[in-house]
């Protein structure tokens, strides 16, 4: 997934902004099994990260998963309340693609579900169409909610990428 939206995070930055938002770490390896999710597994591939108590600790870990994905897409951080994820329905590689106006035109949840070709395919759409959505809003999620069209991003400043991989 992480190859496929740099690939069009370079195609497009130029276009459209890209932000990488970062919610509450997928599988730390402090979960409670059957509580909080699978614990991460380092051996397995997983990173060694702790679920973040505080904005320092969530800082650090998107640094680390920017990084360890080599993403150079610059990086919203959520805040601890997880304000950003509850209103996006988010998990680990979604992809939201909102509109000049902030409508949600484009919706796919992880894991596994990031669908950057349908991405690439909304982006265009809306290029296409001054930046602004046409259709109708996406289809609401059995198992978790659509996002809301007036969803709020973290407030927070973007967090950039390292600098040595941000070509800017």
């Amino acid at each position: 997934m992480a190859p496929a939206i740099e690939t069009l995070y370079a195609a497009y930055k130029d276009k459209v902004q890209f932000f990488l938002v970062y919610v509450r770490e997928a599988h730390p390896v402090d979960a409670r099994p059957g509580v909080d999710g699978r614990p991460g597994n380092p051996a397995r591939g997983d990173p060694n990260i702790k679920q973040p108590r505080t904005m320092d600790e969530r800082s650090r870990a998107a640094t680390e998963c920017l990084k360890g994905l080599k993403l150079t897409l610059p990086c919203l951080i959520d805040n601890i309340e997880g304000t950003t994820e509850k209103a996006y329905g988010a998990w680990p590689a979604v992809t939201t693609v909102v509109d000049i106006d902030g409508k949600v035109c484009f919706y796919s949840r992880g894991p596994g579900g990031a669908k950057p070709k349908e991405a690439e395919t909304a982006l265009k759409q809306l290029l296409a169409n001054d930046g602004k959505f046409a259709g109708a809003a996406p289809a609401p999620s059995a198992e978790k909610p659509s996002p809301r069209s007036d969803a709020p991003l973290p407030s927070a400043e973007p967090k950039a990428a390292p600098a040595e991989k941000a070509p800017r």
